[in-house]
């Protein structure tokens, strides 16, 4: 396996951990804080998303739109996408968490996998897809 060819989805896959691990702490704390679940987890959506734009528009992608426009444009299809992924942990946080009692530290790691997986293939193709 050469690295050269794998580059983007190791460098996507190694700032996804830390976008996960930024989204795991955040929840982790807002909960600690007396945040309820959905609360919890609309705060870590937003700082992880914030997180991965930058990461992911610099060092995997190696997106140089250097307008602004161009930035605001890609920060909007981005938000907009991972919005699909943040629906999809909320449901699945307050379905599992709040109907059916499970811990929420666990099922926040689970939601993340499903989240890493859907994220890539929405910057990939739709965001910061090459012209």
């Amino acid at each position: 396996m050469k690295l050269r060819e794998h580059r983007e989805i190791i460098l996507y896959v190694f700032f996804g951990g830390l976008t996960t691990l930024v989204s795991i702490l955040t929840q982790y704390s807002a909960d600690y804080l007396g945040a309820g679940t959905a609360l919890a987890t609309s705060i870590s959506w937003l700082c992880a998303v914030t997180f991965a734009f930058f990461v992911n528009k610099i060092y995997v992608f190696r997106n140089k739109s250097a307008k602004m426009s161009g930035w605001l444009r890609q920060a909007a299809g981005f938000y907009g996408a991972r919005l699909a992924t943040y629906f999809l942990e909320l449901g699945f946080m307050l379905l599992t968490v709040e109907v059916f009692l499970l811990n929420m530290h666990v099922m926040k790691v689970i939601a993340q996998v499903f989240v890493l997986t859907g994220n890539y293939l929405l910057s990939k193709f739709f965001v910061f897809r090459k012209k």
